[in-house]
């Protein structure tokens, strides 16, 4: 009797490490099934293909999916787009792989949230490892997270038909697109898709709500630490930044077509390995290489962007909802980095960008300045102000952008909700790992953890942490839902009121939450002057 019952046990427990099939899908590529996740109270579909690339179509456009006869198993969820990491190269050329993630007992038809992952444009992917989406399924929405083409692959633009430019942000619009057409058969409304990323992802996010290129793919959007008018987040010189990858391979040429024929017929890992060194000039430029650009326009080529992504934002906004926030400490993220070297470089240039124009070398000079002594006072640079350069980068890369696009669209009678996440919990994984644990606020990426559960860091959650978890999970699909973070119905501890005109008002997401002001005016006045002022409009720089 013991041992029978030692084998019903046994048997049981055997059952649960086995997937378990999730009830199959017909779309126009063919069936597919997944599997329920271990307490069955989601259904998920992995690694379907929602588009196809090759060597052969290198840095152009995506092509349409496959189909296939039979059931397609889709519940791989370990692959990625080329990449260069710690243990050298991973992953492959087709990588256009994407992710459904659905509420096994919730009534459909549900709300639809697309993630974009983050990663510099050169890193990540949409697998479960850093972005298992239950504690947002779990409130009753659908969520898809998809790979696109990072570095190279996603990001030469030579402004000819070969490489037009923006191969990654066509593959996310492709993913869009398969999100509208198939969603429905997942359960799942393709009129109500919120859009939203992070980093990254939350820049891809943004240009993506500038495009002229995704009118009806999207009801709603949040962008999470990005912009699409911050100064990292376009490629300003496209074709020169190619060439540098020509040139480590003993070419030096700056003719796109010259250019092509190198890249296109490099093997996988030796283009994905080519890192040049980007070479500064007075402008403090990021040392990014593979940005997103703007396309000069070619027959038969539908382009992501063919003006600035503010020139659309200020004269072409989508009446879309939007979400804008970012942490209180993101610069701590970039300041772990710092050396004696960089650090002393920081001296001998501008504290700013070349997105900023400037009609004398005097004015220049003035405005840059004004900037230092702004964050430094009387001080140099160094490891003793380092507290102060991780202020400019919170506020030059990502508040004060957030707030100017917030800005542009509350101008036009876009309804806006700002955040500051300024929460320290465990789950700030990123500021522990930089080695700021004992600093207040948020670093870059440490609200993710809040959102997402990682397979990679499986750790307990202590009550505090759960209660945050619960509240921007609330907050996040609540606006997926009904376009408001907090409606009448909402039991979250204070109200989000949108900002209005001239009237930027924010969520501080902390324990407790509370509505104020706009976080640092006095920088945010700073910037928003010296762009008023100097912003770069010329198309012609950025082609």
């Amino acid at each position: 009797m013991k041992y029978e019952k030692r084998i019903v046990l046994f048997t049981l427990f055997a059952i649960n490490l086995v997937d378990q099939p999730a009830p199959e899908v017909t779309i126009e590529q063919g069936i597919l099934s997944g599997k329920i996740n271990t307490d069955g109270t989601i259904f998920e579909y992995m690694g379907i293909p929602y588009a196809t690339t090759s060597s052969e179509t290198r840095f152009q456009a995506p092509l349409p999916p496959p189909k296939w006869d039979g059931v397609y198993k889709a519940v791989d969820e370990y692959y990625s787009c080329p990449q260069s990491m710690f243990i050298g190269v991973v992953g492959s050329e087709d990588c256009l792989k994407i992710n459904v993630f659905v509420p096994a007992k919730a009534k459909r038809p549900l709300p639809v949230m697309v993630y974009i992952h983050g990663g510099a444009f050169i890193l990540g992917s949409g697998g479960k490892l850093l972005y298992a989406p239950d504690f947002l399924v779990n409130k009753d929405v659908i969520v898809v997270t998809f790979n696109y083409r990072l570095g190279a692959l996603g990001f030469i633009c030579l402004g000819i038909k070969e490489a037009p430019g923006n191969a990654g942000l066509k593959d996310q619009i492709a993913a869009l697109r398969w999100v509208k057409k198939n969603i429905a058969a997942f359960g799942g409304d393709p009129d109500n898709i919120t859009l939203f990323g992070e980093s990254a992802g939350g820049t891809s996010t943004s240009i993506l709500l500038a495009s002229e290129a995704t009118v009806g793919l999207f009801n709603r959007v949040i962008i999470q630490s990005g912009s699409s008018t911050s100064n990292w987040s376009l490629n300003r010189k496209p074709v020169w930044v190619a060439s540098l990858l020509a040139k480590v391979l003993g070419h030096d040429t700056e003719d796109p077509h010259e250019i092509y024929e190198i890249l296109s017929k490099l093997p996988l890992k030796d283009l994905i390995k080519l890192k040049p060194i980007k070479p500064l000039g007075m402008f403090f430029d990021t040392l990014l290489l593979h940005l997103p650009c703007i396309e000069k326009p070619l027959p038969n080529e539908e382009a992501v962007l063919t003006d600035l992504p503010y020139n659309l934002l200020k004269n072409k906004p989508k009446n879309i909802p939007v979400i804008y926030g970012s942490n209180s400490r993101e610069g701590l993220f970039l300041t772990s980095a710092e050396n004696a070297t960089t650090l002393e470089e920081r001296n001998q240039r501008y504290l700013f960008a070349s997105d900023l124009e400037f009609g004398s070398e005097k004015e220049a000079v003035a405005a840059a300045e004004r900037v230092r002594r702004f964050y430094f006072g009387e001080e140099r640079v160094s490891f003793k102000t380092i507290m102060s350069l991780a202020k400019i980068y919170t506020e030059v890369y990502f508040e004060t952008p957030a707030a100017m696009e917030s800005d542009l669209l509350v101008k036009n009678n876009v309804t806006v909700y700002n955040y500051l996440f300024d929460y320290s919990g465990a789950r700030n994984v990123l500021k522990h790992r930089m080695g700021y644990g004992n600093e207040s606020g948020a670093c870059h990426a440490d609200d993710l953890f809040y959102i997402f559960n990682p397979r990679i860091w499986p750790f307990s959650i202590n009550e505090k942490d759960r209660q945050m978890i619960d509240w921007m999970t609330e907050m996040w699909t609540n606006f997926a839902k009904y376009g408001n973070p907090t409606p009448e119905s909402s039991n979250l501890p204070v109200k989000w009121v949108p900002s209005t005109r001239n009237n930027l008002q924010y969520l501080y997401i902390d324990d407790p939450m509370k509505m104020g002001p706009m976080p640092n005016p006095e920088s945010y006045y700073l910037w928003k002057d010296i762009y008023e002022k100097y912003r770069r409009l010329d198309l012609s720089f950025y082609l």
